[in-house]
């Protein structure tokens, strides 16, 4: 049994009866250090400041938030260390809710009312896993990822870790894919669907098929989680980008929008429709989407520039040139000087299109830099809707090259036709698009 005397409890519940009840209960186990968070805000001011070893959390915090959702907060900024126990406290009726949510799922689950002893049979199980795993979180923390593989194959081949087989099989397959070795975690996902079809592995199997361009075979596994596991949301936003890497933009939307409105707090998952819309032509969603991620996404430092440049896209898309260059202006200066070159060719690019007396002499100052450095797909994107604005056919039909000829050609294919039409250069799109296919072929001939 552990020593929960020298255990920090972080208790959170919005209802003050239900706090004391639970204060009880972990004093009841040994608890000296018990601390109580009453809403959402406060738990994450106070688990950021000094993560506490154990937390209970109730689903239902009040204010329209959930446990779940301070969880899925709390893993998105790594704020809760691997050691740290996260049990849910539940009532019946959320119990579907706390179970179905297979990949960012708690430690463990209890279902109120519940003993002191049934608590303690529960820690205890957890803590011992914990400490099982406590030499891989190490590494895994340092992103060691050789070492970190090396003790979950000991660990594997353990006696002690047959009862963590499939936890060892999974954290495997996540360290792969964090290392790069998609092909490593496709297999290691396979493995663990001969024994059992979890949700989560094969869902891992379509994010590894992802990583391998395999996409056909990628959309037909997580086909099957969303049909199957309705409640698995994060499984629609694995379809959904893989629909954008398919260049179906419209069906990406179409699955965002319906999980979107389920779990309306979910501002990564805002981000992702924001993307997905814009794609898909419709800006009214996209700016909707990051005007809720800009107002309402709290945790400290969650809203960054990129998110307002993200806003202004999603304006200067819809041809509401007055509120992008509002959203743009609204960047102080060492924001916007200490962005990164993509960030910063955004920006000068909305600005030129949003406010060209602004904007254009930024742009121009920044074209050679644009014309000869290496972008990410989005900014360079920008970049083109800028330079076909302004008529540099030269600096456009550059960025529309590169992207032509990059991993997200088929992604951004209809959004770069569209563009080309909107300014009368079609011929001139087609005449890219051969020249690019015909560079591949001669490039696959000679190697």
């Amino acid at each position: 049994m552990a020593d929960y005397g020298k255990k920090r409890f972080l208790v959170i519940d919005d209802q003050p009866l239900a706090r004391d009840a639970l204060r009880t209960i972990a004093q009841m186990l040994g608890a000296f250090a018990v601390e109580f968070a009453s809403n959402y805000q406060d738990a994450i001011f106070r688990i950021r400041n000094n993560a506490p070893d154990i937390i209970l959390c109730d689903y239902e915090l009040g204010d329209g938030r959930s446990g779940q959702q301070l969880l899925e907060e709390l893993r998105r900024f790594n704020l809760l260390p691997d050691e740290c126990i996260f049990m849910m406290v539940t009532g019946e009726q959320s119990y579907e809710q706390v179970v179905s949510a297979v990949e960012l799922v708690p430690d463990d689950y209890i279902i109120k009312p519940f003993a002191p002893d049934k608590l303690m049979l529960r820690l205890d199980r957890i803590m011992a896993k914990k400490n099982f795993f406590a030499a891989y979180y190490r590494e895994k923390r340092r992103q060691e990822f050789a070492s970190a593989l090396a003790i979950l194959q000991a660990q594997r081949d353990s006696e002690a870790g047959r009862p963590y087989r499939f936890e060892i099989l999974r954290q495997q397959a996540e360290v792969q894919l964090a290392s790069g070795a998609a092909e490593a975690a496709e297999d290691t996902y396979r493995d663990i669907l001969q024994d059992y079809n979890f949700p989560w592995a094969r869902a891992g199997v379509a994010r590894s098929l992802q990583r391998q361009k395999r996409l056909s075979e990628a959309r037909a596994e997580i086909e099957k989680v969303v049909a199957g596991t309705p409640h698995y949301f994060d499984a629609a936003d694995v379809k959904a980008s893989i629909c954008l890497d398919q260049g179906e933009p419209e069906e990406a939307q179409k699955t965002l929008d319906a999980v979107a409105k389920k779990t309306p707090r979910n501002y990564q998952r805002k981000r992702l429709l924001a993307e997905a819309a814009i794609l898909n032509g419709d800006a009214e969603t996209a700016r909707n989407a990051l005007a809720d991620v800009v107002a309402n996404d709290s945790m400290p430092g969650a809203v960054a520039p990129e998110d307002r440049l993200a806003l202004a896209r999603g304006h200067v898309a819809a041809k509401d040139n007055i509120s992008a260059e509002k959203v743009l202006v609204s960047l102080r200066d060492t924001e916007v000087q200490n962005l990164n070159l993509a960030a910063q060719a955004s920006y000068v690019a909305l600005l030129a299109i949003s406010s060209p007396e602004r904007g254009k002499p930024r742009f121009a100052g920044l074209r050679p830099a644009l014309l000869a450095t290496e972008l990410e797909s989005t900014p360079r994107l920008d970049v083109l809707r800028a330079a076909l604005v302004l008529a540099d056919h030269e600096l456009a039909d550059r960025q529309c090259e590169r992207l032509m000829a990059g991993s997200d050609a088929k992604k951004l294919f209809g959004t770069m036709r569209g563009l080309y039409a909107l300014h009368g250069r079609e011929v001139d799109f087609r005449d890219i698009q051969r020249e690019v296919a015909l560079r591949r072929i001669h490039h696959d001939d000679a190697a």
